[in-house]
């Protein structure tokens, strides 16, 4: 068999895809990082995965460039994501260290050109079956690493001593990981064969991996993508009329919501935490006082605040403490590094995208992509009320949200009689694409 420039083409780029989801996911830790080092802090990072990351991403801009016009016509859809990219750019000239925040926010700005690259070149079925066996690749060198090499692969301390952390650094990563696999084995079926076959092993895989990892946030987003999951079926369901699916499922939210609120604190405590959540609630309070007093509008520059000098007042609150290097809550922390500023833009954004992405999983019962990607946006905001994923650079969680959101504007652009674009400059339609004309959504 003759290997063609076109197939050989093909495949490079089908390596690079996998590889850079790879590192997006985490899981080239045990290559980044030297063995036998102090586990690295969730999105920490290092000079060489900083490197792989800077060349990952100049590729993807050199591959996006034949596309550079269909790549504006989805940002004139999505300008917030515009937005999204340059406000922490800015945010350097009131920061008081400049450099770090420059360097930081760059590398913000080209992961999501990365993602602009990924979904002009790849329809989202594409995409997801490249994660499969990305993810298959993590789930089952975690569990060879924890097994064989356990100093490399298990933590060993006092507070997480014996949890999993597989190939991903740190629990918390793998946990995260973990919830955005289940849903990908679950959800999509992949065209291919071998990926079909490599599917439910991986599902396996990746259920031990997140029970090994004893990372409750992983087994909480797992059950909240689950509820997603059975009231966007009941949605789609047609037997019943949308007016009134949509009454039960308000009725059904509002009883869960009044039950939550009234059994917290029970709930707080079945996942391992008190009244406190661990001592995040006098974090919160000392950063919330500092911020207000400095900057509550611009805040102290793009990821500045707990590693520039407001770390130094925060020691002051905690004394007894280390100080970390985020919240603990992605919410918390846009406002504390962006202000209020950042804050509106980041609800505007989820908003929008939530509610273009449901409304396509309602009205296009038939195409499984849009339930998919409407559960990984919910996973990843209860994910950010725990964790630091929003605008965090090289994260899959926050890579995960922001494709969801082109992939609402691709087809928002196919539907809008804008496939007479000419062949370079627009990547094969999913069916789902082509199927549906009439417009929908936002």
């Amino acid at each position: 068999m003759v290997l063609t420039k076109q197939s050989l083409a093909q495949t490079l780029e089908f390596l690079f895809i996998c590889g850079a989801f790879l590192l997006i996911s985490d899981a080239l830790t045990p290559l980044l990082y030297p063995i036998g080092r102090v586990e690295p802090d969730a999105g920490d990072s290092n000079v060489a995965r900083l490197g792989v990351a800077t060349v990952t991403y100049l590729i993807a801009c050199l591959l996006l460039l034949p596309r550079w016009r269909v790549a504006v016509q989805f940002l004139a859809r999505r300008p917030e994501i515009v937005v999204l990219a340059v406000l922490p750019i800015i945010s350097a000239i009131w920061a008081p260290d400049f450099g770090p925040v420059v360097r930081r926010s760059l590398a913000h700005a080209m992961t999501l050109t990365f993602c602009l690259y990924v979904v002009c070149r790849y329809s989202a079925d594409e995409l997801f079956d490249r994660l499969i066996l990305v993810l298959a690749i993590g789930m089952f060198g975690s569990i060879a690493i924890a097994i064989l090499y356990p100093e490399a692969g298990v933590t060993h301390g006092l507070v997480n001593d014996g949890a999993w952390r597989g190939v991903y650094g740190h629990k918390a990563i793998a946990g995260r990981v973990c919830a955005f696999a289940v849903f990908i084995c679950l959800l999509h079926k992949p065209a291919n064969s071998l990926l079909r076959s490599l599917r439910w092993p991986t599902l396996a895989a990746t259920l031990v991996v997140s029970y090994m990892s004893q990372s409750r946030t992983s087994w909480l987003l797992i059950i909240a993508g689950i509820a997603a999951m059975i009231i966007l079926a009941f949605l789609r369901w047609r037997r019943l009329s949308q007016g009134l699916r949509l009454t039960i499922c308000l009725i059904v939210g509002a009883a869960v919501a009044f039950a939550a609120f009234f059994s917290f604190d029970d709930l707080i405590e079945l996942l391992g935490r008190d009244s406190s959540l661990s001592g995040r609630t006098t974090l919160w309070e000392s950063a919330i006082d500092i911020a207000s007093n400095r900057h509550p509008w611009l805040g102290s520059g793009y990821r500045d605040f707990w590693l520039g000098p407001a770390a130094d007042e925060i020691a002051k609150y905690i004394p007894q403490w280390v100080v970390p290097n985020h919240g603990h809550n992605g919410y918390l922390d846009t406002w504390l590094e962006l202000g209020w500023v950042g804050v509106a833009l980041l609800v505007f954004f989820l908003l929008r995208n939530t509610l273009a992405l449901f409304t396509r999983a309602v009205y296009e019962p038939m195409a499984d992509q849009w339930q998919l990607l409407v559960i990984c946006v919910f996973i990843f905001i209860v994910n950010n009320m725990s964790a630091s994923v929003a605008l965090a650079h090289t994260d899959l969680a926050w890579v995960m949200v922001v494709l969801a959101s082109l992939y609402s504007a691709r087809s928002a652009y196919a539907r809008r009689g804008y496939v007479q674009a000419a062949p370079e400059e627009w990547p094969p339609l999913a069916e789902a694409e082509v199927e549906s004309r009439q417009p929908v959504g936002v």
